[in-house]
């Protein structure tokens, strides 16, 4: 399998605008999926999953014109890390959350906020979710469009590091990974985090192209 993992472009909330949890794309986030059907257009995908929430649905809309012919679906195994109480004030309040596990005295991967799931619960999301790709699509390019934390535990999942290990690395707007494994599931060979097609975009607009 070849799975092509792509973190929505720029949100509201990522741009530190207040907004509703289920934030739409800035004006930068328009522009970034839109660059993102630069690199996909050359690429044959077998089945394309989206997670359901905004961001993503917004992201995919931007380049869908370069893949119209791929059976999609959207599947909401794949939503975001869910911070309960910690994502109602109009911001992602990473901040409180930390100081709420200290003050339990619980770590941070394994504490769970009121009406959210732990670090640790979305990590075993994520590897469940990969593992049932690898059985649909053994041998199959397969591109998700998704979320960041929930992309890093699925890629952490499938090279067998640990959640913990997750603190030392992050996957920006409209970023492309990309994971290839062998027929019995072993990754191969992997890209984190590409940004390249944002700036080859932005050369070809400056010429003209």
């Amino acid at each position: 399998m070849k799975l092509y993992l792509v973190r929505h472009a720029q949100s509201l909330r990522n741009a530190r605008i207040a907004s509703d949890i289920d934030a739409n794309l800035t004006e930068i986030g328009q522009e970034q999926a839109k660059r993102l059907g630069s690199y996909i257009k050359d690429i044959k995908f077998h089945k394309i999953y989206c997670s359901p929430l905004k961001r993503t649905r917004k992201t995919l809309e931007k380049i869908q014109p370069f893949v119209e012919k791929t059976p999609m679906a959207f599947s909401k195994k794949m939503i975001e890390f869910n911070m309960g109480i910690f994502g109602k004030g109009g911001i992602d309040d990473w901040s409180s959350f930390f100081k709420a596990a200290e003050n339990e005295g619980v770590p941070s991967h394994l504490f769970k906020p009121k009406n959210g799931e732990s670090l640790q619960g979305c990590y075993h999301r994520a590897g469940k979710f990969y593992r049932e790709l690898l059985k649909k699509h053994p041998k199959q390019n397969i591109l998700l469009v998704g979320h960041g934390l929930f992309f890093l535990h699925l890629i952490l999942n499938s090279l067998n590091l640990s959640v913990t290990e997750g603190k030392y690395y992050t996957l920006s707007n409209a970023s492309i990974s990309i994971l290839e494994t062998s027929p019995k599931g072993k990754v191969t060979h992997f890209t984190f985090n590409d940004l390249s097609h944002l700036i080859k975009e932005g050369i070809k607009l400056k010429e003209g192209r």
